[in-house]
């Protein structure tokens, strides 16, 4: 059977074969890695592949979105907040103390608002820390953004480019720093290579920790893939 797959070049030493949470598989190959070398370590790690491709827990099934109803909690740094519907028009989505304040005129459009609150967070939340963590750490990045995206807490490109999915400010500081040096780590060492788990291991001791939340936000109990309720919208 076929296999579908794509090369993405880069500065390494070594190709690399990842299959992402939206089943595409990614081989990471040195700039002068041919295509017979590609397609050599593509069929040596088939059985390795189609294992991952099937693999039910790999991949976020859909859970109920959010009503944005009274009562209903939303996490932000690891804390869980309720909303509130008040009557003033507000035109924006507010932290008031314990309460996520949101105007009765604007629910049609609350996914909208709370996205957008979230991004804003993650920007403010993120940025010294990810400066201070990379002097640190001795690294240097291109850029930052924050995006909406979907199968990802984080990723780093070839040319040095940090992402972070909003969703990242919802996790406690703890594990957004560890984020942050996974991260980072990648533009030392794109590879998932021992060097590069080395790299974490200083730098995010509690990587184990971090590791554990995200595991238990994105696994349901019983094992079944499932994105948690309070990290949608």
């Amino acid at each position: 059977m076929n296999l579908d797959y794509k090369v993405v070049f880069s500065e390494r030493r070594t190709i690399g074969i990842i299959v992402d949470r939206d089943r595409r598989v990614i081989v990471r190959a040195p700039w002068k890695a041919g295509q017979a070398t590609i397609a050599a370590a593509v069929e040596s790690k088939r059985l390795w592949i189609w294992e991952k491709l099937r693999d039910g827990r790999k991949y976020s099934a859909v859970c109920g979105l959010k009503e944005f109803v009274v009562g209903e909690t939303f996490l932000f740094l690891g804390q869980n907040y309720r909303i509130e519907i008040v009557n003033e028009p507000r035109g924006d989505v507010r932290l008031n103390g314990h309460f996520f304040e949101l105007s009765r005129a604007d629910r049609h459009r609350a996914r909208e608002l709370f996205c957008t609150w979230y991004t804003a967070k993650a920007t403010e939340h993120l940025t010294p820390r990810i400066i201070g963590t990379a002097k640190a750490m001795g690294v240097q990045f291109t850029r930052v953004t924050v995006r909406n995206l979907k199968y990802r807490w984080g990723s780093c490109t070839p040319c040095g480019t940090l992402n972070f999915s909003w969703r990242i400010v919802q996790a406690p500081t703890l594990v957004t720093d560890d984020l942050i040096v996974h991260e980072l780590a990648h533009v030392l060492e794109p590879a998932r290579s021992r060097e590069f788990w080395n790299i974490v291991a200083v730098h995010a001791s509690s990587w184990a920790k971090c590791r554990d939340w995200l595991r238990a936000t994105v696994h349901s109990s019983n094992g079944r893939a499932q994105t948690s309720c309070n990290c949608s919208l």
